[in-house]
């Protein structure tokens, strides 16, 4: 397959060949974005199908709802089945939400994230209907990639430090005027200036990734102007 499709994992290839059967079952001309979904669906032990469990979806359900959707075509049995051109856009939409998270692979997580970032047909619908948007998805996946859940206290992206943090006398929007001090203590993203945790590999709200040592990997805090790092004096791989 040419460029994205060349990109995904082995777990993506097959939700596009259980795509493909949904699409032949229903006697369909062109596998769309229903029939993705319905193969993440039906992927099982992937982050995509793990992401909509922990959001709530009862994954069962939405099949059905979804297969009960759609009406049977007359395509006959054994003829070639084309991609659509829906299933295309979201691979498209898949490879720029891969690189936000700085992936060079296209996983089930990131088909997951090109369906709903299309914002638009039927499968969109069916994921906000069932209570999943682009930010959740995109939060949730996240969260997976950190290896633990986020912290319901910092749950709400905080106002830029270079803002008003205290109500009277402080510069800035009286609207930043409050603020937790529990941010304060914590390091922040240097690209969305979220609160970060020194154990994620990634921010929760934007896929920032921390920079790391390119000698022992250690994790690195986002400082302006570091350039080694303070647990084996390694120089830090920014890039990497």
């Amino acid at each position: 397959m040419a460029a994205p499709f060349d990109r995904l994992t082995p777990r993506s290839q097959r939700v596009l060949e259980m795509a493909g059967e949904e699409a032949a079952a229903l006697r369909h001309a062109e596998i769309g974005p229903e029939h993705l979904l319905l193969g993440l669906l039906r992927e099982g032990p992937g982050m995509a199908t793990r992401a909509l469990r922990e959001l709530g979806v009862d994954i069962a359900g939405l099949g059905h709802r979804m297969r009960s959707g759609l009406r049977p075509g007359e395509v006959d049995p054994g003829d070639h089945i084309a991609l659509g051109q829906g299933v295309r856009d979201a691979v498209r939409m898949a490879r720029i939400e891969a690189e936000r998270l700085h992936h060079e692979h296209l996983g089930t997580e990131h088909l997951l994230l090109g369906i709903l970032r299309g914002g638009e047909g039927a499968t969109y619908l069916a994921l906000v209907g069932a209570g999943v948007t682009l930010d959740r998805a995109r939060r949730q996946v996240s969260s997976i990639l950190n290896e633990q859940p986020p912290d319901p206290a910092f749950a709400t992206r905080p106002a830029s430090r270079s803002g008003a943090r205290l109500a009277g006398g402080a510069s800035g929007s009286s609207r930043f005027a409050f603020r937790d001090p529990r941010l304060d203590d914590l390091e922040h993203c240097a690209r969305c200036e979220a609160p970060r945790r020194a154990e994620w590999r990634f921010c929760a709200f934007c896929g920032e990734r921390w920079p790391r040592c390119g000698t022992c990997a250690a994790l690195v805090p986002t400082v302006v102007g570091a350039r080694f790092c303070t647990e084996c004096g390694g120089g830090i791989d920014r890039d990497g």
